[in-house]
């Protein structure tokens, strides 16, 4: 259990300076019926979690079918923008995107198709976005039902993990 909660720590915040040099986590995060919209939080040992911003949203939620801002995901580019994707709703096939330089004035946000040319794809859920330095590109991962595929599931009693394919789009 050690493990998980240290492997979700990890991939759920990200390491920032802070105000007077210091070292802090940065967590994003949604609250309640996730239609409130972007929250942080801060925590200097990985345990103890203080919200940003009395506990308000910072964005609220614009686009896609439900408007809502679950799971959202952000990254740092190296010129030091903000970058966030999230889910938008719970049957769209869309992904939500807005940028900022300070995690306070957000752009506009967009709508990124991503399954449309998968006309079973239930919905596109939890993605995460990641910026690979060595090749200066940005990958963006989700998660999509499609009934009758994708099948294959690993579990805590599972010898060995199976996936499907990994699918690639331009």
């Amino acid at each position: 259990m050690k493990v998980l909660f240290a492997w979700m720590a990890l991939n759920l915040c990200s390491l920032f300076s802070v105000w007077g040099g210091e070292t802090a986590y940065l967590f994003s995060y949604f609250i309640n019926d996730s239609k409130d919209g972007l929250h942080l939080a801060y925590s200097y040992d990985g345990l103890t979690w203080t919200p940003l911003n009395g506990g308000k949203s910072y964005l609220t939620p614009a686009v896609g079918k439900d408007k809502l801002m679950r799971d959202p995901s952000i990254c740092q580019s190296p010129d030091g923008t903000f970058h966030m994707v999230w889910t938008s709703s719970w049957t769209d096939r869309i992904i939500g995107y807005a940028s900022s330089r300070d995690l306070i004035h957000w752009s506009e946000q967009q709508a990124i198709p991503v399954m449309m040319h998968e006309p079973a794809a239930h919905n596109c859920w939890a993605p995460e976005l990641y910026y690979d330095e060595p090749t200066q590109t940005y990958y963006i991962f989700w998660a999509t039902t499609i009934p009758g595929r994708h099948k294959k599931v690993a579990t805590s009693e599972s010898e060995k993990a199976e996936s499907s394919d990994v699918l690639c789009y331009d």
